[in-house]
């Protein structure tokens, strides 16, 4: 079945032919790939030494990458520390919240399309751990194979994943990229396009083969090793006596080898024989200690850590680690997270959202298709906000409280909810009386005046009554460019420490003259009432 979407050729896609993995083809002429599945890991990481680890990664530099990326494998599976830090790389993906979202400026149709590929990646069964962390796995060996085929589902194409192991992948002649191994060709065949979701994980720049983590875990995970097994054997005859054999001149080497195993048989079960004439003294036992082979291992754990995640101090406190010091890191941290989630969003969007729609919408613009995002939140200091909002609210400004629900992860209520309230005020608390209204200005004393709460008014009151009706428009040339950036920093999602680090560069902006004028007529008013002797008190 012919489509009217065009392949890298130029020619109209067969649809057919994306029906069915094309690892599955090798009765109608495609890549035979039945002795890939029959194929079984050398594990290179046995007896490893530095000429041998050295000799492999020269060998995938030169294209041949099967015993790098089997290395790969061993060093996740012998190695905790990698194993750990790679597993919260992978996760911290994989748990995040994604969306399906139109382009800028997006059409009612174009949002319509967004909304139901929304619907049908939300329909892919497992799709986080089927498919988002599986692509994770691109972050130790570069890349990530996932063979994909379209169903034909009540109308609908959906994509079909199967995770491939990156050994059936080769690199073409000019190593800039990836193709199937086949055994007829030294450089493999072409994939197919819109039939692999090939997730490429850059961890350094460089050629293909040379581009990822685990290159640079590999002398780690080596002098690692050696410790490991240096400390192995110094157990094994720490505390330990040294027994020592002797024989006597013209033994033949029958002798001598029962000496031996006497003086072996004598360290495992306490009693052994010796022939007449030979002799076993014990000496001073083994001694030293742990502490080199620790030292060791805590530093490439350490080096590890670094290059798994960045930092250190949240995959180990250490002897001088501490909280303060793991919060900061985080941030790093938080780096690495964005940079996984922005490389995994990207590839989905390519390689999936946009075949979907355009497989299954008539008419949809290729340049104009929805994108797969993937939301990274960052952490907010809730004291910070429960102080500052507050102050913010009282100072006039308009805080949305949906987009604030949103900025601080905590979910609207739903009707009929329970709400949680504020603490309830203590027994006889004196509550603050809403402002009086603003009344106009008075001409002359005035006294006798009752106001609504039945208490006597005098000419202080309206003088205040006054200064307070014209604080909006003395106030506002200094309050202004303060909620203007503050409208901005809240648009543009900027931390409450950042606005704060600009806020002296907005005092110049703020006029202070026209409150400056309203305080100094009121202070004249006051002066020239109390220099004409005026009763201004409303006392008799």
């Amino acid at each position: 079945m012919k489509s009217t979407i065009l392949g890298p050729d130029g020619q109209p896609l067969d649809l057919g032919r994306l029906a069915e993995p094309q690892t599955e083809r090798a009765d109608r002429g495609g890549p035979n790939v039945g002795w890939l599945r029959r194929e079984f890991d050398a594990h290179p990481a046995r007896g490893l030494t530095p000429a041998r680890l050295n000799a492999i990664l020269q060998a995938a530099e030169q294209g041949d990458l099967i015993r790098q990326l089997e290395l790969a494998d061993d060093m996740e599976e012998r190695d905790t520390q990698i194993y750990s830090e790679l597993s919260k790389r992978k996760t911290a993906v994989a748990m995040l919240e994604w969306d399906i979202v139109p382009p800028e400026g997006a059409s009612a149709a174009e949002k319509k399309w967004a909304d139901q590929a929304r619907e049908w990646m939300r329909a892919i069964p497992e799709f986080e751990e089927s498919v988002i962390l599986e692509m994770m796995d691109a972050v130790l060996k570069g890349f990530k194979p996932i063979e994909m085929w379209w169903e034909l589902d009540q109308g609908t194409r959906q994509p079909r994943f199967a995770a491939r192991p990156q050994r059936w992948l080769t690199l073409n002649e000019n190593r800039d990229r990836f193709t199937l191994r086949d055994e007829a060709s030294a450089y493999g065949v072409e994939l197919q396009r819109y039939n692999w979701l090939l997730h490429i994980h850059r961890a350094r720049s460089g050629y293909l083969s040379r581009m990822a983590l685990c290159r640079v875990l590999a002398f780690p995970y080596l002098f690692k090793n050696y410790a490991h097994r240096d400390l192995a054997e110094f157990l094994e005859i720490y505390g330990l006596p040294l027994r020592l054999g002797s024989y006597p001149a013209g033994a033949s080497d029958d002798e001598k080898r029962k000496l031996l195993q006497a003086v072996v048989q004598i360290g495992h079960n306490a009693a052994g024989i010796i022939p007449q004439g030979m002799k076993v003294e014990f000496q001073n036992a083994a001694q030293g200690t742990h502490q080199p082979f620790q030292v060791m291992m805590d530093a490439m754990d350490a080096a590890q850590s670094k290059a798994i995640l960045g930092q250190t101090l949240t995959s180990g406190e250490g002897q001088h680690g501490t909280q303060a010091l793991g919060n900061v890191h985080n941030e790093v941290r938080l780096d690495i997270l964005k940079s996984d989630a922005t490389r995994v969003a990207a590839s989905l969007t390519a390689q999936v959202v946009h075949p979907l729609v355009m497989f299954n919408i008539p008419g949809a613009d290729p340049r104009r298709l929805p994108r797969l995002q993937i939301d990274v939140p960052e952490p907010e200091d809730l004291n910070l906000y429960a102080e500052a909002l507050p102050k913010l609210a009282g100072a006039g400004m308009r805080i949305g409280v949906e987009s604030l629900h949103r900025r601080l992860r905590i979910p609207m209520a739903r009707d009929g909810e329970e709400i949680l309230r504020g603490p309830a005020a203590a027994p006889g608390a004196e509550t603050v009386p809403p402002a009086p209204a603003p009344k106009p200005a008075k001409t002359a004393a005035l006294a006798g005046q009752l106001p609504a709460s039945g208490e006597p008014r005098d000419a202080l009151d309206d003088l205040v009554d006054d200064a307070v009706g014209a604080w909006r428009p003395a106030l506002a040339p200094m309050v202004e460019p303060l909620l203007a950036e503050l409208q901005k920093g809240v648009e543009q999602g900027e931390t409450l420490g950042a606005f704060a680090a600009r806020l002296p560069q907005l005092i110049e902006r703020m006029d202070g003259r026209p409150l400056g004028e309203t305080l100094a007529r009121a202070a004249f008013a006051a002066n020239l009432a109390g220099q004409a002797d005026l009763d201004i008190t409303g006392e008799a």
